[in-house]
């Protein structure tokens, strides 16, 4: 299991209070709605941290790994959201 020290500089807000039951689990309820995996953090004063994780395909996983395509990929977005398109015929490529 990969260990990672990180710092949190996001502020938190009490969502519930919860029960541990005699397996030592806790149902998060709708709190994790649409996500299958998470990851854990826990700090030296015994608070826990719960990350929601998505999984992204290998195959796709380049873009995340490469700046500069993902940059061209959310300026892209951000101009089709914005109605910045533009139509292109193919035959011209």
């Amino acid at each position: 299991m990969l260990k990672s020290n990180i710092h949190i500089s996001d502020d938190f807000a009490e969502v519930s209070t919860k029960s541990v039951d005699e397996r030592q689990r806790v149902s998060l309820g709708d709190e994790l709605k649409g996500f299958k995996r998470v990851q854990l953090f826990k700090n030296r004063s015994g608070e826990i941290l719960i990350r929601p994780l998505v999984e992204v395909p290998a195959s796709e996983a380049w873009l995340y790994k490469n700046k500069k395509a993902s940059t061209s990929v959310k300026k892209g977005l951000e101009e089709a959201a914005a109605g910045k398109v533009s139509k292109l015929n193919l035959k011209d490529l």
